[in-house]
């Protein structure tokens, strides 16, 4: 992946967990649309494919939003479970395995996440949906050819 496929990656995640914190895990189609639009206006290209996986990503981390126990500290659950997504499925290039995932929310926890199980059913959600739209990004044609060492 190219360092501008990943930091689009990243921005996309970015916007996806600040949207569901700020519509308090609720919106229309409306706002659907905006988001959309927001996305647009940052430069990234939507196609079909990825506007279906980036639904995705919002109804499985409204999910999370709406299981939170601790409203007090959503924002920042919802901003680092985009940022420690995107390090996961950026470091497994979108490919990882059971185990690989059980350690991931180990990982989590251990970074001061808490997730209850309601939310860590969820985030497998999260999880599958984000590996779309990493596909989907993979997938798409870019002018940026310089590799990216860390990916």
């Amino acid at each position: 992946m190219t360092k501008k496929m990943t930091e689009t990656f990243d921005k996309i995640l970015n916007l996806a967990g600040d949207f569901v914190q700020r519509q308090k895990g609720m919106w229309d189609h409306a706002a659907w649309l905006g988001f959309l639009e927001e996305v647009q206006k940052k430069g990234i290209e939507l196609t079909g494919e990825m506007e279906r996986y980036l639904g995705l990503v919002l109804e499985t981390m409204k999910k999370v939003y709406n299981a939170s126990t601790n409203m007090d500290g959503i924002k920042n659950v919802m901003m680092e479970m985009a940022s420690q997504t995107a390090d996961f499925v950026k470091k497994t290039r979108g490919a990882w395995n059971q185990t690989d995932g059980e350690v991931f929310l180990k990982e989590l926890r251990q970074k001061g996440l808490t997730l209850n199980e309601d939310m860590m059913s969820y985030f497998g959600g999260v999880l599958e949906a984000v590996k779309g739209v990493y596909a989907s990004i993979s997938k798409s044609p870019s002018k940026d050819k310089t590799p990216d060492s860390k990916a």
